[in-house]
């Protein structure tokens, strides 16, 4: 497989980041359950890597601030999904995954804002 252009990267880092947010509290389960343990995870694993999000910032596509916010995510993903916490109960109701919810709102508003 290529190296994916940055125009792309930045396309899959953004729709990676909208598949987590608030909004999903207001979801059914199966949504959640399909945004956040399937699209969202793959995301977070390929378009939030450290390498990529890098490239992100060296073309100017996203900032210093949301460069380290986007790791932090991750980090917080990746450490949830270790845990006992990998599930739609726990997304609707854990404070971890309001952290994590929200931060995501906070990276989203920054591509809405453009």
């Amino acid at each position: 497989m290529g190296i994916i252009s940055v125009e792309k990267l930045r396309e899959l880092y953004v729709d990676t980041i909208d598949k987590c947010g608030t909004y999903l509290l207001n979801e059914d389960d199966v949504v959640i359950g399909y945004n956040i343990f399937e699209e969202f995870d793959t995301g977070i694993t390929s378009f939030l890597h450290a390498d990529n999000l890098q490239r992100l910032n060296g073309a100017g596509l996203i900032s210093d601030e949301i460069m380290y916010k986007s790791s932090i995510l991750r980090n917080m993903v990746l450490e949830l999904q270790q845990g006992d916490k990998w599930n739609v109960n726990a997304v609707r109701n854990s404070p971890e995954w309001r952290k994590v919810l929200e931060l995501a709102d906070e990276i989203h508003g920054y591509f809405a804002a453009e």
